[in-house]
């Protein structure tokens, strides 16, 4: 998936409108006007509001992996927590949006994918691992991000070493 103005300007209007109300209520024709595109450049790129969600989570996690080079074999535990949770700090507003509108599963897909393409372990190591990152955000999430990001990285990295 490639970035694109319009995909953002989509993108945008997606969660611009979700602070305003329930992402259930949020209509295509909704999206469209905000982002000031038409339906036909909507349906090129989309086929539901979900997609935009799935294209945005593609988007920073691309970048992320990108500029950070970051790697669960290669780093320190406690520094790949420490990126990845910065990283994940940085979009905690969209992320709240997401969980409230009940698609924290799209961001777990995600974790899921992210970390199999880049990681050799078996299955049940990896989704042992994944489980744990994952839930350890998604409680972040719902408990208001109360935590610095090397705070949260440090009581990982001490659950999984101690």
């Amino acid at each position: 998936m490639k970035k694109n103005s319009v995909n953002i300007y989509i993108v945008e209007a997606l969660f611009l409108l979700m602070r305003k109300k329930s992402y259930e209520n949020i209509s295509i024709t909704e999206i469209t006007n905000k982002a000031g595109v038409g339906r036909v450049s909507f349906y090129r790129n989309f086929n539901s509001k979900n997609d935009i969600i799935k294209y945005w989570i593609h988007i920073i996690t691309s970048d992320f992996i990108k500029k950070s080079k970051i790697s669960y074999k290669n780093d320190d535990a406690e520094i790949f927590f420490t990126k990845l949770f910065s990283h994940l700090e940085k979009y905690k507003e969209e992320a709240t949006l997401i969980y409230n509108a009940g698609l924290i599963h799209l961001l777990k897909e995600k974790f899921e994918s992210a970390f199999f393409k880049r990681n050799k372990y078996d299955n049940y190591k990896s989704y042992f691992i994944i489980g744990g990152i994952f839930n350890v955000y998604y409680y972040w999430i719902i408990n208001g991000y109360k935590e610095a990001p090397k705070e949260l990285s440090t009581k990982l990295f001490n659950l999984m070493t101690k």
